[in-house]
């Protein structure tokens, strides 16, 4: 999007500018109404350049929009183009009436020293005028003016809809834009409005570089919304300068005795735009017109790729999307894949599941065996369930393969870690052994036996008892519970003081393996 960005010296006027309308806050010297005329100039003269640099752009368009080549596609785009000028024309003129009102009504300005000058104000720091013109108790004309910035705002980015990437761009300048009037935060002791922190409460001269800043927003504004109209404009001139000769096989896989296909076809494209293309949804990089796609290969099976491209309409200049046909290409191994699905560890106590493969071999002439207490069971083609019995450390899962001769060849093997399934943290609710204080520890509702970073899916631990004592200077109390809610602790724990050790012992655990031997827990009330 040709966003126009604001130059050092413009971002530094606005800067600026907020600059003294906080200062004002503490103090109006003539020194800052004398800063206020001089911002008045320089916003000015930046209507000044803009309105240059508008006229440009709409020339442009305008241009486009009379040449019989480019008339069509360019007709729509014109007529937006003078809607925005339209309106930024309409709301500056209104402003300017605005500003003369306030004028007047403040007594003028200076005598002319120099021809065309602009002086400063008689009486740059009145500020009844201003207050009366805009107050509601007034002529109102402050809630009037804010809302004519905001419509104005919403008007000239509605111009953008139907433009390359609209709602990004009318989102993205909604955010940049300077033309808006919105209230400020209020705290809970006096609310605060846009009318009375910039109109009311701030002297004739800051409100008078106001009104021309407001000016400046919209014609900036303005300035973007052309870009963007001539930009589509443009779209439409496609220039397809780049030539490239393509391959495309209808397998990439071919059996002895058969024959290798392909289609060839020739290629053009603009180099001098950056395609957007996709993968399965997802974007891929992308230089002098081809798509770069790298996917790294992995046992042995297919996999299926459609290639989405986003190009241009050239009658609408709308974005479209090409989609391909679809694409499957294989993979394969070697040797024999191997692989459980949570890494190279078999858990005792688990089903523990494995994929096992040999390219070229089918289901029915693979041959799987196992060592040190691993029992395997099929459950489909290259599936397998593995258990594991005993106290062996390791083991390992053998695959061979049934050749067409009738003999049998070693594939590989894959060597396993035989492992118990860690033990659980108790927790209660999501405190750990600590000091909290008495409320926090009153809202855990049930006693968990936690298995943490443990990558095995589905694996869990149940609590069916405890005892909880609550130990005091004075005195203990007890509590056997039966499953792990903690609502026969709350009365307890209620009437527990700073300094109390509320402690749970016996804590009945069961897991995978059956029950589990867990420590105690203790909490220290705060």
């Amino acid at each position: 999007m040709a966003q126009q960005k604001l130059s050092p010296r413009q971002k530094m006027i606005n800067m600026m500018y907020l600059v003294l309308i906080a200062m004002l806050a503490l103090n109006v010297s003539r020194e800052i109404l004398k800063s206020f005329h001089l911002f008045e100039l320089s916003y000015i003269n930046a209507n000044v350049n803009t309105d240059k640099r508008n006229n440009e752009l709409f020339n442009a368009i305008k241009l486009m929009a009379q040449d019989p080549k480019s008339k069509e596609r360019a007709k729509e785009w014109y007529s937006r183009a003078v809607e925005t000028r339209k309106l930024s024309k309409e709301f500056c003129a209104y402003v300017e009436s605005m500003k003369l009102e306030i004028e007047q009504l403040g007594g003028g300005r200076e005598e002319l020293e120099t021809k065309g000058e602009l002086t400063e104000l008689k009486r740059p720091d009145e500020m009844e005028v201003n207050a009366r013109y805009f107050q509601t108790e007034g002529k109102d004309q402050g809630s009037k003016l804010q809302k004519r910035i905001n419509e104005t705002r919403e008007k000239l980015l509605s111009q953008l809809k139907g433009t390359r990437n609209d709602e990004n761009s009318i989102a993205t300048l909604r955010t940049t834009t300077q033309l808006k009037a919105i209230d400020p935060k209020s705290n809970s002791m006096e609310k605060k409005t846009w009318v009375n922190t910039y109109l009311v409460e701030a002297p004739l001269a800051g409100v008078m570089t106001l009104l021309s800043k407001s000016q400046n927003d919209c014609k900036q504004l303005e300035s973007d919304i052309l870009s963007i109209l001539g930009e589509n404009v443009n779209i439409n001139t496609i220039i397809h300068d780049g030539q490239l000769a393509l391959i495309k096989p209808q397998s990439q896989n071919v059996l002895s005795g058969e024959y290798f296909e392909a289609e060839v076809a020739l290629m053009t494209y603009d180099t001098k735009v950056q395609s957007v293309m996709k993968i399965n949804g997802r974007n891929i990089e992308v230089k002098d017109g081809i798509g770069r796609l790298r996917i790294p290969a992995f046992g042995t099976n297919s996999q299926q790729l459609i290639a989405e491209i986003e190009t241009m309409d050239p009658n609408t200049g709308k974005a479209i999307t090409v989609k391909s046909e679809p694409l499957v290409w294989n993979s394969y191994e070697g040797s024999a894949a191997i692989s459980a699905e949570n890494m190279n560890v078999l858990f005792f106590g688990l089903e523990n599941p494995i994929m096992i493969s040999v390219p070229g071999i089918t289901p029915e002439n693979t041959i799987v065996s196992s060592t040190n207490g691993i029992s395997l069971r099929k459950l489909g083609a290259g599936k397998y369930m593995a258990t594991v019995s005993g106290n062996a450390r390791e083991g390992k899962v053998l695959v061979s393969a049934r050749m067409s001769d009738g003999k049998i060849k070693s594939m590989g093997e894959m060597k396993f870690r035989l492992r118990t399934v860690p033990k659980p943290k108790i927790k209660l609710g999501s405190l750990e052994s600590g000091t909290y204080d008495k409320a926090t520890v009153l809202m855990q509702q049930f006693l968990f036996a936690a298995l943490e970073d443990f990558y095995f899916q589905g694996v869990g631990y149940k609590i069916s008892g405890y005892s909880a004592h609550l130990v005091s200077k004075k005195a203990s109390q007890d509590v056997s519970v039966t499953g792990n809610s903690t609502d026969k602790m709350k009365s307890m724990i209620s009437g527990a003081k700073s300094g109390d050790l509320l402690y749970i012992n016996d804590i009945k655990v069961s897991g995978p393996n059956g029950p589990v031997k867990v420590g105690d827990f203790s909490i220290m009330i705060k």
